[in-house]
C-alpha cells in the first residue's frame, strides 16, 4: 500500500499539514514525492521526502534542493 501525502505529513509533522501556517511547501514536496514513486523514480521520491522533512525548519535549504531537482530535470530534457 502506497502511503498518501496525509500519512507522510503525520510522520513528518506529527499531525496533518495546516496549509494556513505556511506549510504549502511541505505539501508540495510530499505530492511530488508520491508522484515520483508512482512513476518508478524512488531516488527522486526519497530526495523529495528529505526536502519535505527539512522544509519546516530550514526553508532556504528546501528551496535549494527543489532548485537542484528542477535543474536536473531541465538538464535531462535538454541533453
Amino acid at each position: 500500500m502506497i502511503p498518501t501525502p496525509k500519512d507522510a505529513a503525520k510522520v513528518l509533522a506529527g499531525k496533518p499539514i495546516d496549509v494556513r501556517k505556511n506549510k504549502l511547501n511541505v505539501a508540495s514536496f510530499l505530492v511530488q514525492a508520491v508522484l515520483a514513486l508512482k512513476n518508478g523514480k524512488p531516488k527522486r521520491a526519497f530526495l523529495l521526502l528529505g526536502a519535505a522533512s527539512v522544509a519546516p525548519k530550514h526553508p532556504a535549504a528546501s528551496w535549494l534542493i527543489q532548485g537542484a531537482v528542477t535543474a536536473d530535470d531541465i538538464r535531462k530534457k535538454l541533453l
